[in-house]
């Protein structure tokens, strides 16, 4: 195993130290610093949100199945798709040319006797 830094920030570490560093500052300096922070803030303009694809790849990675009756569920349903829309198309194609349907004998058995 190797020793690799932490390169993870601390936020909690941070501000400890900026409130103890701030301590040691004349009342002048923190004065100063909180009305900059107030004209800042007073400034500041309120985030829009917007369309990110951050993340998209773990939402992605979520819907995946993971366990393998998952995946047997996947393939049934992806199954059942298939063939549903196979056997739609070819009705589709049998209404449109009434020819093939005569020839394959696929036709009702109205459609061969006379009225």
């Amino acid at each position: 195993m190797t020793n690799q830094p932490d390169n993870r920030i601390d936020h909690g570490r941070i501000a400890a130290l900026l409130t103890q560093s701030a301590q040691h500052l004349d009342a002048e300096i923190v004065s100063a610093l909180d009305e900059s922070r107030s004209l800042a803030l007073q400034r500041q303009r309120a985030s829009d949100p917007a369309f990110s694809l951050i993340g998209f790849g773990h939402k992605a990675h979520d819907l995946l199945p993971h366990r393998t009756h998952q995946w047997v569920l996947a393939a049934i349903v992806l199954l059942v798709i298939v063939t549903g829309t196979a056997v739609f198309w070819n009705s589709l194609q049998e209404r449109q040319n009434p020819d093939l349907a005569i020839l394959t004998g696929d036709m009702p058995m109205d459609a061969y006797v006379d009225k």
